[in-house]
């Protein structure tokens, strides 16, 4: 609220997984913009599990609230129903049912980086389709799941590519034949080389790989993967498998997309509704919108 009246601001855009700072620009009665970077449909429904309970509790938020004299809140997504708009950073067909859409919420599709200093990275030499393992940057406890994704991919024809985050030592997975290991490699990088994206269902994975035509197939970890990973199924752009399936179960999903080209097709269709890095997307014409109104 302070920097608002400091400032003069005129429209705060606010990440919505920081709800001090919307009541705060409540507060300083200025229009709101809210930047949503997950799925947005479902995700915030009554009772749901979501991104935005990670960041604060409708308790604590109410007892500010209370504090400021504003009326109290049901729901975390009380706070975005109040805003001019949510920008929500996916593609629409990847969100949930229509129905359950707020009508403020605009879908400006995903924010993806370009290769930058990974340009001209090439895979590894071999035979077979490039499969890229990856299960994120941040540390959810992936060290089993990827040991057992090396197993399961261990006798089939392709060329396994496992990038790690920078939490997991180099050198400790027991690589088979046809795989390699490497640290982080921007997704623009790597992806236009793979056949197949075995990952753990996190967005800016996810949506990297759909922007690519890659089919996937997502073991989610926690946090808003799940939801993730079945809007990937939902779009039949890749099977879902749990984090603790077997080798033989992961062999078998990998197998499945792998040889059904219908999987490429649905995450192509995907990737022709998600403009490519660098270029212009409708995020910011609906903000200018909004000063001029």
């Amino acid at each position: 609220r302070d920097v608002c009246e400091r400032l003069d601001v005129t429209l705060p855009v606010v990440d919505y997984m920081l709800p001090g700072a919307l009541v705060g620009a409540e507060l300083a009665g200025r229009r709101r913009v809210a930047l949503v970077h997950t799925l947005y449909g479902g995700l915030l429904a009554d009772g749901a599990p979501n991104p935005m309970g990670m960041a604060a509790s409708v308790d604590a938020v109410n007892a500010v609230r209370a504090e400021h004299r504003l009326p109290p809140v049901h729901r975390l997504a009380d706070l975005l129903d109040e805003c001019d708009t949510v920008l929500v950073t996916c593609p629409a067909t990847l969100d949930e049912r229509e129905d359950e859409r707020a009508p403020n919420g605009r879908h400006v599709g995903p924010v993806l980086e370009e290769a930058g200093p990974d340009a001209g990275w090439r895979p590894p030499a071999g035979q077979g389709p490039l499969v890229v393992v990856s299960m994120g940057t941040t540390p959810m406890g992936e060290g089993p799941l990827l040991a057992r994704l090396l197993a399961a991919l261990a006798d089939e024809p392709v060329r396994v590519l496992v990038l790690l985050g920078d939490h997991l030592d180099r050198g400790r997975l027991r690589l088979p034949p046809n795989a390699t290991e490497s640290g982080y490699v921007r997704h623009a990088a790597v992806l236009p080389h793979a056949a197949l994206s075995v990952n753990h269902a996190g967005l800016g994975t996810v949506q990297a790989a759909l922007a690519h035509g890659v089919p996937q197939v997502c073991l989610p970890l926690g946090r808003d993967q799940p939801a993730n990973a079945r809007a990937v199924e939902r779009v039949g752009a890749g099977r879902v498998l749990p984090s603790d399936a077997p080798p033989e179960d992961a062999r078998a999903a990998a197998r499945d997309v792998l040889a059904d080209p219908a999987y490429r097709a649905a995450a192509q269709r995907v990737a022709a509704v998600i403009p490519p890095p660098g270029e212009p997307g409708p995020a910011e014409p609906a903000i200018v919108s909004l000063l001029g109104g």
